[in-house]
């Protein structure tokens, strides 16, 4: 029989067993404008593919980023690079067999070491997936921790649109009210918060608050803990852990749990992945920590040596015992934020954060003087990297005018499923380190011109 054919027969069969008609009914939740129209001759050679591929890319050109949202455009030292990519790190297998996996254990102490040093907290795992299972990572140790039936779960509504999915997604099936706490002038009510609180405290499992928050304001989260503590709620604080080389650590305001996104410690953006998540814990929370700890230890001989410990995954007790299914780390992502770390240090990190800060706010003023742009929220208001902007304009037309001057612009806040109708004319600008005076400068100018 034909090879052709047979693998034609194949294909139908599968297709019938699981009821679809064509391959391309497989791919029909990715919206058709992310669909790629590449189309490639039959009868080419892997070698000739490639060509056709690579020229494909040379169309791609370098684009000025003023976007974020979760994933940031920072400047990577060469450094970062240069130890993650030495064969020890980059083809090193899962570290199992301590013996043979010292320096890779070492790293991944040291990355944890790194992490709790930022947060203020006690205990940092060995990293998750992203920050959006790291959110959730956090709230199913809370639902453990509390076992409340029906219990309630407090989000603030400025957390992070695509981690409120995730969260959707994993408790679908679990028992549990989730309550989205409302925001005023861009930052949570503490005034709602209070009441809430007070009407209501004996169901509330865990509170979770983004700072700096979605739209880039920095809530009071000294505030909102004082005000959780005086309950036996978990706080779960989400944060940007290069903000926290100007702001309080989560350990410093109460936090019982800090996660967040670490793509902003030395990885590239990548299309918005691989990245890393972090979590850090108090200590008394260690043992329903999800994921893989490293320890440090002594040998029989005395001499320091480091070990997987302490570890309720899957892989190592019964399922049903498990803390979490997540039976890996994101490794080498874990070193990569390790060595920026370590390479910058503490002085110039707080540096590079002001840096930031600096540098949005430059833009962020200069933006809201032009005619037609107005800052969506009060002026007095402070925000790390991003901020949002109001328009009389087209933002689609704004976007279209940028990316054809090779800028990739704001994020349209009317696509994303925050409340349309609060963001309709809205934008999410942001602006990193990266962005230099004179990039900034053409970005205003294109817009007065617009």
């Amino acid at each position: 029989m034909d090879y052709t054919q047979r693998n034609k027969k194949n294909i139908q069969e599968m297709l019938k067993t699981i009821k679809v008609n064509k391959i391309n009914e497989l791919f029909d939740m990715i919206p058709e404008k992310l669909i790629s129209n590449v189309s490639i001759e039959e009868g080419k050679t892997e070698q000739e593919i490639c060509l056709e591929f690579k020229d494909t890319a040379r169309k791609n050109k370098l684009l000025t980023c003023f976007r974020g949202a979760g994933i940031y455009d920072h400047f990577i030292p060469s450094l970062v690079n240069e130890i993650i990519g030495r064969s020890e790190f980059w083809t090193s297998y899962t570290p199992y067999q301590a013996e043979a996996s010292q320096g890779t254990l070492q790293a991944i102490f040291e990355y944890q070491s790194l992490i709790c040093a930022l947060t203020g907290l006690d205990v940092s795992n060995a990293s998750l997936y992203d920050g959006a299972t790291a959110v959730v990572e956090a709230i199913l140790l809370a639902l453990k921790i509390k076992n409340i039936p029906k219990g309630k779960i407090l989000i603030s509504s400025a957390l992070n649109p695509e981690y409120i999915r995730t969260i959707l997604t994993y408790l679908e099936n679990f028992d549990v009210d989730i309550v989205f706490l409302k925001t005023h002038d861009g930052s949570i009510d503490i005034k709602e918060l209070n009441e809430f609180l007070l009407n209501d405290i004996q169901t509330i499992i865990t509170i979770v608050i983004q700072s700096p928050n979605f739209f880039g304001i920095v809530e009071d989260m000294k505030t909102i803990s004082s005000i959780v503590k005086k309950s036996d709620i978990l706080f779960i604080s989400v944060v940007n852990p290069l903000s926290l080389g100007v702001f309080c650590s989560p350990g410093e305001y109460g936090a019982d749990i800090a996660v967040g996104e670490g793509q902003a410690l030395g990885l590239p953006m990548n299309f918005g992945g691989s990245t890393l998540g972090f979590m850090a814990i108090k200590k008394y929370l260690t043992w329903k920590i999800p994921g893989r700890l490293v320890g440090k230890t002594i040998d029989k001989n005395g001499n320091p040596g480091f070990i997987l410990t302490l570890q309720s995954r899957e892989q190592h007790i019964r399922r049903e015992r498990a803390t979490s299914n997540i039976c890996s780390n994101s490794s080498l992502n874990a070193i990569a934020a390790c060595v920026f770390l370590s390479g910058w240090g503490k002085n110039e990190f707080v540096k590079l954060a002001k840096i930031n800060i600096a540098k949005a706010k430059y833009a962020f003023n200069k933006i809201r003087a032009i005619k037609g742009f107005r800052a969506k929220f009060s002026e007095n208001k402070f925000f790390f990297n991003e901020f949002v902007i109001e328009t009389e304009k087209n933002i689609n037309k704004i976007n279209t005018v940028l990316l054809n001057n090779r800028i990739l612009g704001p994020l349209n806040l009317s696509n994303t499923f925050l409340n349309k109708k609060d963001f309709r004319q809205c934008m999410l600008f942001c602006v990193t380190e990266q962005r230099t005076k004179k990039e900034i400068d053409t970005l205003i100018k294109i817009l007065s011109s617009i």
